[in-house]
């Protein structure tokens, strides 16, 4: 049977790794160490919540925040939560988050609740295709594990962890969170006794130690938990292999949390091995680290294992000394179990030491713990509680009592004064109220009048800025028919003069060579509907839009650069005009992408949710300083930001050098609008 230290540790870290999903950077604590500054995640969630004039980010913000309060305050997690789903109506991709974050924050509180939260949000997220998506439903799910093992079913938590959590986050591409939810299921097996099935695990998360980050201890609690599992299997070689490589780790990271497992490991490696002088001495070590992280339920652990390293080398003194530091240990004994555990081995210990009566005693007490004594002492509790229950019923009598008699007096003496006081309060009332409805009356004229003059400011404050945006477009079509121009003159109007010319010769000779005109005349065509494509795509007048953007991704799309193209719910009843947009802000995204960024894949994503259009651009280029658009932002940015803003929409830009490029748009689609602005 497994040590009970590592199944505490097993819902310790399926308790935390929860926390780890939801955030996109995907940050991997275990048990005590963190890698990175809460507090500092917090502050910066926080401001861009306060500063962000996008609703879906606010939402998402929203639910982040409530995650990071649901492990410290439940009341400030349940108002983010709330917060969050007020940014948005019928959003099913952001319902679905939502969701997933009323899991995080009513685990605990609610399982019920949480179960119900869970199948809302894979029915609403099934539908989606994309890593972010993928984290969410292995991080929802994942919770749902957590749950069935604070219920003691380990069997259906690796089910879970085994059939959802890990297809899920395989898909997500993380490798980090796969190693971790790897060893999980090792541990969990460990629980059921299934060793080589929990090795098989072990190892795969030590076939990864490629792709796992050094400043995280995944790999370092694989071999550790491995380690366990041979000696266990005793498979001691195989075991001491496994605790070599963690100490090399340990020595590059070391850190107390870490060197308390592994030291319990170690002790067990040389307990089985009959070395029990280093195995006592590597339980010491691993108690010194256990008190420095304030882990009492991990030293009282390695304290018994102490025990039964002195006992099997018969050194019975020091044992029984062991024994009555938990026996004068009020905290330890405070649990059922261990009292138990310790009343049995203090009878072992007696009897080895010759002392057969107080190991008849020790036993008596043992058995009486088990059975009838320990019944007994309940059923005294039990009337104790109801006695002491009725003699504060029989007090709280005897002060009603009391009360009523001196409450009656007090009626008596204050039914004059009351008739009075009445009378007074009356006559102020209705002297207040009158003043009161004369200062309303003047107040609400005031706030009427500062409303209109507040209303006419915004309204010419948008009329300017409306102004500027169509005087910028059409700058921006002007630059496009030079453009075109440009290309009429020099490609096509070159390639049409180099034809006469040739026909000119032709025509003063006798030879005629047709197969060049032809060719060059070919040549011209090409050039000419390039140039016409570029005017207006065909397939956007006579298909649609989603056809005329997938046809883009294929113009687009080469050996060198894979354009994988999403749609989800367009619908054929945008304005033209607006599809024109969207299609003109789509190529000149996909354009920059490839020319600035030389990415291998892009991936384009265009949904609709009633009059929402959301695109998002995501590529794996080179990344850039979005600080840079501030500074010189370009011609292209400039049209895609004034497209945007002409259709009252926000966007979103997310890149750093070296880790590609993500930018989410929403843009308001609808006819009214539309017509609004072209009259």
């Amino acid at each position: 049977m497994i040590p009970k230290l590592i199944q505490r540790a097993t819902v310790l870290s399926l308790r935390i790794i929860g926390f780890l999903a939801i955030m996109s950077a995907a940050v991997h604590p275990v048990k005590a160490q963190e890698f990175f500054d809460q507090k500092a995640l917090h502050d910066s969630l926080y401001t861009i919540l306060k500063t962000s004039r996008n609703d879906s980010v606010k939402a998402r913000v929203s639910f982040h925040l409530a995650h990071y309060w649901s492990l410290k305050d439940f009341k400030k997690a349940e108002k983010y939560l709330v917060q969050g789903r007020s940014y948005f109506k019928n959003n099913r991709f952001l319902l679905g988050i939502y969701y997933s974050s009323v899991i995080d924050v009513y685990l605990d509180h609610d399982p019920v609740k949480a179960r119900k939260a869970l199948q809302k949000a894979d029915s609403l997220l099934s539908i989606y295709h994309t890593k972010d998506v993928y984290n969410v439903l292995a991080k929802s799910w994942y919770s749902e594990a957590i749950s069935a093992q604070n219920a003691n079913d380990e069997k259906k938590a690796l089910d879970i962890i085994v059939n959802k959590v890990i297809p899920y986050t395989k898909k997500n591409g993380k490798k980090e969170s796969l190693a971790m939810f790897y060893s999980q299921v090792g541990i969990l097996l460990m629980n059921a006794n299934q060793l080589e099935k929990a090795e098989e695990y072990f190892s795969k998360v030590i076939l990864m130690k490629s792709s796992l980050s050094s400043k995280r201890n995944t790999l370092l609690r694989a071999y550790i938990y491995s380690a366990d599992a041979f000696v266990m299997n005793d498979q001691l070689p195989e075991a001491k292999t496994r605790l070599d490589e963690a100490v090399k780790i340990l020595d590059k990271n070391p850190n107390p949390a870490d060197y308390a497992d592994y030291y319990k490991a170690a002790g067990s490696y040389f307990e089985k091995k009959g070395q029990y002088e280093t195995a006592f001495l590597n339980c010491e070590k691993g108690i010194k680290y256990a008190k420095e992280i304030q882990d009492t339920y991990l030293e009282n652990n390695l304290l018994r294992n102490q025990f039964e390293i002195l006992f099997k080398a018969k050194q019975y003194k020091p044992a029984e000394k062991i024994l009555h530091r938990l026996v004068n240990n009020a905290e330890y004994m405070a649990n059922f179990d261990s009292r138990k555990e310790v009343y049995e081995q203090m009878a072992r210990i007696s009897h080895a030491l010759n002392k057969n009566d107080e190991a008849y005693e020790w036993q008596k007490k043992y058995i009486s713990f088990s059975d009838s004594l320990y019944q007994a002492q309940l059923d005294k509790d039990i009337l104790a509680i109801e006695a002491k229950f009725k003699n504060s019923e029989k007090e709280k009598t005897i002060v009603q009592l009391q009360a009523g008699k001196k409450q009656q007096e007090l009626k008596n003496k204050n039914q004059k004064l009351t008739s009075w006081i009445l009378g007074i309060t009356g006559a102020a009332l209705l002297t207040g109220l009158f003043f009161l409805a004369f200062y309303y009356k003047s107040a609400k004229k005031l706030s009427v009048q500062k409303e209109i003059n507040h209303q006419q400011h915004l309204n010419e404050i948008e009329h300017q800025h409306h102004l500027k945006l169509v005087q910028e477009m059409l700058d921006a079509e002007e630059r496009e028919r030079q453009r075109i121009g440009r290309d009429l003159h020099d490609g096509l109007g070159g390639m049409l003069a180099g034809i006469k010319m040739n026909l000119t010769q032709q025509q003063k000779t006798e030879y005629h060579n047709l197969t060049t005109v032809i060719s060059r005349l070919d040549e011209s065509v090409v050039e000419l509907r390039r140039i016409a494509r570029n005017m207006m795509p065909e397939s956007l007048l006579k298909i649609g839009l989603e056809t005329s953007l997938r046809d883009l991704c294929e113009l687009l799309q080469s050996d060198e650069t894979i354009i994988d193209f999403q749609s989800i719910d367009i619908t054929k009843t945008i304005p033209d005009a607006t599809q024109m947009h969207i299609y003109r802000i789509v190529q000149e995204l996909l354009a920059n992408a490839i020319r600035h960024g030389h990415p291998s894949n892009i991936m384009l994503q265009c949904s609709q949710n009633q009059n929402i259009f959301y695109i998002t651009v995501e590529d794996d280029g080179k990344g850039f300083d979005v600080s840079l658009l501030d500074q010189s932002p370009g011609i292209g940015f400039t049209n895609i930001k004034n497209r945007v803003e002409y259709l009252k929409g926000s966007m979103e830009i997310v890149s750093a050098i070296g880790e590609g490029t993500t930018i989410n748009i929403e843009l308001h689609v609808d006819a009214d609008h539309d017509r609004k602005e072209n009259t």
